[in-house]
């Protein structure tokens, strides 16, 4: 098989149809990491690229969008967290997505504002909500959302919820999702893991600790390394404290070992402007796909790779194989 070629004739599906995208392949939101570079360099592969809006003052949102624009025509989206800073903050950060109007708002849901969905579609937005249970899914569903991501346990960052593994939510979100295209989440790092999902019926993939470990991302090269370096045995699902967000929150870290280092009690992700001391110092997000990231790559490479999953079940489905796969083809 020329691999290569299929996946340059992959034709797409509902998400890929519905968001304008070449390959139902999204960048995660990582707040601070998944910056106009980042995203850029997704979109231009074809995949779907979503900035890290949490945390971000409004200006300095607008910035990013714009500076996005500039470094692709190609549709991206943004990713907001209405639990953080609360209502006025949340509502000042909509403002600007509502102006900038970027392809697509991605949402780690939050009950609390439902009307946000309806205000992002009405403006013309594809609203994706990520939930790690059917409670919060079906919660997604009955106010609007376009495409519901399953974020198994296996996740890196924040979790919603965070007990399930992925093998084990994604068919129950499918159950629920009343023809809505669902997104795997949890672990996805290559081909292999595309393949297994895509199987199982996911409408395609939602990759972040991938992406980290890429050479735009705004993560700090320490930060790359220790993902690099990392097995599976190397992460660790935390309820304690994580940088700027409530205590208890539930997360996914490579854990600082070292005893004499307060900061390794808390989870983060290093910035490429942060001095090094921090990102040594820190609990790291990351989730456990971890053992099969060996190299630092470019965005597009990391794309492709992931491609060559939809590409080997295009081709099995050409050949009358996996009966009843959720994937169509145009």
């Amino acid at each position: 098989m020329n691999t290569t070629t299929t996946v340059n004739e992959f034709a797409g599906n509902a998400v890929t149809k519905l968001c304008g995208v070449r390959y139902p392949i999204f960048l995660a939101g990582m707040a601070a990491i998944s910056g106009p570079k980042l995203v850029a360099a997704v979109a231009n592969a074809g995949g779907m690229g979503t900035i890290g809006g949490l945390r971000l003052p409004p200006l300095a949102l607008r910035r990013w969008l714009r500076e996005t624009k500039e470094l692709t025509d190609k549709p991206f989206g943004v990713n907001l967290v209405p639990s953080f800073g609360g209502p006025d903050v949340f509502e000042a950060q909509f403002q600007v997505v509502l102006q900038e109007r970027p392809r697509m708002l991605s949402l780690f849901y939050a009950e609390h504002y439902p009307r946000m969905i309806a205000r992002a579609k009405d403006a013309g937005m594809i609203v994706m909500v990520q939930v790690g249970s059917v409670e919060l899914a079906r919660q997604a569903i009955a106010h609007g959302a376009d495409i519901i991501t399953a974020q198994g346990s296996e996740s890196g960052g924040h979790l919603n919820r965070g007990t399930i593994g992925l093998l084990s939510l994604l068919p129950a979100l499918i159950d629920v999702a009343d023809g809505r295209p669902v997104l795997a989440a949890g672990g996805i790092t290559n081909r292999d893991d595309v393949r297994t999902v895509m199987r199982m019926g996911a409408g395609g993939v939602l990759a972040g600790t991938a992406f980290v470990a890429c050479e735009e991302s705004n993560a700090h090269p320490l930060y790359k390394q220790k993902i690099v370096d990392a097995t599976v045995d190397d992460t660790e699902y935390r309820t304690g404290y994580s940088f700027g967000w409530k205590y208890g929150t539930p997360h996914r870290v490579i854990p600082n070992r070292d005893k004499w280092n307060l900061l390794r009690f808390m989870g983060g992700g290093a910035r490429a402007i942060d001095k090094p001391k921090m990102a040594q110092k820190l609990s790291l997000y990351a989730g456990q796909g971890v053992g099969k990231i060996d190299r630092v790559m470019s965005a597009a490479e990391r794309v492709e790779e992931l491609a060559k999953g939809l590409a080997d079940e295009r081709e099995r489905d050409a050949d009358g194989g996996f009966e009843g796969l959720q994937l169509r083809y145009a």
